[in-house]
C-alpha cells in the first residue's frame, strides 16, 4: 500500500516521520510526505527523501500550468475560514489554491496513493486534498488532537463535528466501538529517529529569501501573522503574566474559554458565533436560573494570552471572577457545573461527572452524556437540570461512551516533540486499520448498488 501524509507545518514534522518509519518497516507500506511551505520544506527535505513536491517554487512544473481546477466561488467557501484568520485577498487564494490543487492531481495521477493523511483538513491545502481524493475515491484519514492528555484522533469522516461519531446517537457510538477490532495492549517502541533541525544558516538563506520576494504574501498568503518574531514577543509576554491567586468559593459556574478563532468556534457553532456571545448567553442564563449572586469564574484560553483581549469584557461584567493564570484541573475538579461551546475541556468536565451544558456541535454533544442546547430557548432548563448533578445513570453512560471513544476515535500519543516519537507505532496501527474498514465499507456499498 502506498500511504501519502500531508505535513501541515513544522511541528507535526516528528510525528509524521516516526509514524511513517512505522509504516514502513513495521507494515511494509510506502509513505510519501507532502509540503508546500519554504521552511517546512527543507526541514522535511533534511529527514527525508520523499518529499513531494522536490521543487517548491516550480510545483515540480505545475506551477506554470493555467488550468483552473477550482472556480472562485468555491474557493471563496474552501478559505472563508484561512481568510478570516490570516486576511488576503480572494485573488490571491484562488490562485494559491489552484497552483497547490495541480500539483496534489498530478501527485495523485503519478503516485496513486491508495490512503491520504491530513491534519485537521479544514484549511484550504486539507480541503483541496479532500475533494480530490474523493474524486478519485482515495480513503483520507483526518488527525487532530484528542481531548485527553497524550490522545490524538484519527477519523475517516473529519475531526471534532465532523468526526463519524457526531452524526451517531449514544447508542450507534457504542454498537461502532463494538464492531472494532480490540487492539493489543503491548506498548511497542518507535524505530530510531534522528530528526535533523534547520542550521542558522538555513534559517537566515530562508529568512533573506522571503524579503527579497516582493509577491512572497500573494505566493503564500497563508503565511501572514507567522512571524516567529512576533511568536516569540506573545511567549515573553506570556511568562510575563503572573498567576492568578483567588480563593475557589465553594459552589460555582466555570466557564473556560475558547481560542476565539478556534475552527471549533468559527465552523462548528451555530447557535452563538464568537467567544464573546457564548459567554454573555451563559452568563444571562445563569443569572436568570441561578440567581444574581451565584459564583461564576471564566478561564481565558493559553492561547489567546498575548494575542487577544479580553479587557472591554471584562470590565462590563464585575461580578465575575476573571481568571487568566489558573490551574484548570483544579477549576474542573471544583466546578459544580460547566458550559462549553464544543472545546476539549468539555469532554474533560464530562470525565469527571461535572454536569456540562453543550452550546455547540461535537462528537460528544449527546442528551445521555451532557446538557446539549439545541436551542437557546432550552438553555435555561437545561442549566435547571444541570444544577441537580449527574445522576447514576448518565454516569454510567459516560463510563461507555468514554470506552467507545478509546476504540473508534482516539489514538494515545501526542504531536509534541519529543513524546510524540513513541506515538508512530499506534498511529500506523489505527492509520491501517481505518484503511482495512474504508476498503470494508467500499466493498459492502459496491455490493449493495450490485444488489438492487
Amino acid at each position: 500500500m502506498k500511504i501519502a501524509i500531508f505535513v501541515l507545518a513544522d511541528m507535526f514534522v516528528p510525528l509524521m516521520l516516526s509514524t511513517g518509519n512505522c509504516l514502513e518497516q513495521r507494515h511494509g507500506h510506502q509513505v510519501r510526505y507532502l509540503n508546500f511551505l519554504p521552511h517546512d520544506h527543507k526541514l522535511l527535505s533534511k529527514n527525508t527523501e520523499q518529499l513531494f513536491p522536490r521543487d517548491l517554487e516550480t510545483l515540480d512544473g505545475s506551477a506554470q500550468e493555467q488550468n483552473i481546477l477550482f472556480q472562485q466561488d468555491d474557493v471563496k467557501d474552501m478559505v472563508n475560514f484561512m481568510q478570516l484568520k490570516h486576511g488576503g485577498s480572494l485573488t490571491e487564494w484562488h490562485g494559491r489554491v489552484n497552483a497547490v490543487a495541480r500539483y496534489v492531481q498530478r501527485f495523485v495521477d503519478a503516485e496513486a496513493p491508495d490512503l491520504f493523511v491530513v491534519w485537521n483538513g479544514q484549511d484550504h491545502i486539507g480541503q483541496v486534498i479532500s475533494v480530490l481524493c474523493r474524486r478519485k475515491n482515495i480513503p483520507v484519514v483526518y488527525l487532530e488532537n484528542g481531548y485527553f492528555a497524550n490522545t490524538l484522533q484519527a477519523d475517516l469522516a473529519g475531526v471534532n463535528a465532523s468526526a463519524t461519531l457526531a452524526a451517531l446517537d449514544y447508542d450507534a457510538v457504542l454498537a461502532q466501538a463494538q464492531s472494532q477490532p480490540t487492539s493489543g495492549n503491548d506498548v511497542q517502541t518507535a524505530p530510531a529517529l534522528e530528526i535533523r533541525p534547520l542550521t542558522r544558516t538555513q534559517l537566515a538563506a530562508i529568512a533573506l529569501a522571503h524579503r527579497a520576494n516582493l509577491g512572497y504574501y500573494t505566493q503564500y498568503p497563508e503565511q501572514r501573522g507567522s512571524s516567529r518574531i512576533k511568536t516569540w514577543q506573545i511567549k515573553r509576554e506570556r511568562a510575563a503574566i503572573p498567576n492568578d491567586q483567588v480563593t475557589l468559593p465553594e459552589h460555582f459556574a466555570f466557564v473556560p474559554l475558547q481560542v476565539h478563532d478556534d475552527t471549533q468556534v468559527l465552523l462548528n457553532s451555530r447557535l452563538v458565533h464568537s467567544v464573546e456571545e457564548f459567554f454573555e448567553t451563559v452568563h444571562a442564563a445563569i443569572r436568570r436560573t441561578c440567581g444574581p449572586d451565584y459564583p461564576i469564574i471564566v478561564k481565558e484560553h493559553p492561547e489567546d494570552l498575548g494575542r487577544y483581549d479580553y479587557s472591554e469584557l471584562r470590565q462590563k461584567y464585575p461580578d465575575v471572577i476573571w481568571l487568566r493564570k489558573f490551574d484548570i484541573e483544579l477549576l474542573l475538579d471544583r466546578a459544580t457545573m460547566v458550559f462549553v461551546i464544543n472545546s476539549s475541556v468539555g469532554l474533560q468536565a464530562v470525565r469527571r461527572k461535572k454536569p456540562t451544558v453543550v452550546l455547540g456541535e461535537s462528537f460528544y454533544s449527546k442528551p445521555e452524556i451532557a446538557f446539549v442546547v439545541k436551542d437557546l430557548s432550552q438553555l435555561d432548563a437545561n442549566v435547571q437540570r444541570a444544577t441537580s448533578g449527574v445522576d447514576e445513570m448518565m454516569s454510567a453512560r459516560i463510563d461507555r461512551f468514554l470506552e467507545a471513544l478509546d476504540r473508534t476515535l482516539f489514538v494515545k500519543g501526542t504531536w509534541k516533540y519529543p513524546a510524540c516519537i513513541q506515538a508512530g507505532p499506534a498511529l500506523a496501527e489505527r492509520l491501517v486499520a481505518l484503511h482495512a474498514s474504508s476498503a470494508s465499507a467500499e466493498t459492502i456499498s459496491t455490493r449493495s448498488v450490485a444488489n438492487s
